[in-house]
């Protein structure tokens, strides 16, 4: 990362926003392993997963409190025969790497997200989804706040991090682009050394608006 910023003349500055791709983070924790076939990648997903809610063409999972495809897992960008699995601990590392850049750069604000790509129901085509950030507030809570007619708000939570890493997702790409990280400059997040886990982006199925459709074994959580 630090070759990468002095090559292109660049430094992390303060109140900036990293954004980084999870596959990125899940390379350098030793992530890569083996899957030479649909047989294999499969038994992946279903380790790798705490639940396997359908299994087709696409195993349909619940990993680290996300709705998400195999698990997170993917073959994509890989050597053939190989599988990236989703980074471990991924608001843990973020903790970090934002200690150690705030560090590096004397920096007082400093944000962090880990991305990936996601799917949206009944949506064509992939957006960003952040599996874990630091420095910021990921979720900004407008309950309470008033519309422009005085109504208060009765749901309204702004998904932050999740946006920048749609954002973020339009210059890392999906293909072979090579950009591991995106800066986010000028963005008025609120700032914060709070500590968040995946607690801070779940929503439990009952408080759902969509929980209607969600499969049973869902309704534990």
């Amino acid at each position: 990362m630090l070759d990468a910023l002095s090559s292109k003349k660049e430094e992390i500055k303060n109140k900036d926003i990293l954004v980084i791709a999870s596959k990125v983070l899940a390379y350098s924790q030793g992530r890569l392993v083996d899957s030479a076939n649909r047989e294999e990648f499969v038994a992946l997903i279903k380790k790798e997963a705490d639940s396997v809610l359908d299994e087709g063409e696409m195993v349909i999972t619940l990993k680290n409190k996300i709705l998400i495809p195999n698990a997170g897992i993917d073959n994509s960008n890989v050597p053939k025969g190989k599988a990236i699995l989703w980074p471990e601990k991924p608001f843990v590392f973020a903790d970090q790497i934002r200690d150690t850049l705030m560090k590096k750069f004397k920096l007082k604000k400093l944000g962090i997200v880990i991305s990936d790509s996601h799917c949206q129901p009944l949506r064509m085509g992939t957006s960003g989804i952040a599996i874990g950030w630091a420095g910021f507030y990921g979720v900004q809570d407008e309950v309470g706040s008033k519309d422009l007619f005085r109504r208060p708000m009765k749901y309204t939570k702004i998904a932050v991090a999740d946006n920048l890493s749609s954002a973020a997702n339009l210059e890392m790409g999906e293909t072979n682009a090579s950009v591991p990280f995106v800066i986010v400059r000028d963005f008025k997040a609120k700032f914060t050394d709070e500590e968040f886990t995946e607690d801070d982006y779940f929503i439990s199925p009952k408080e759902c608006i969509y929980r209607n459709f969600y499969n049973d074994r869902l309704k534990g959580l």
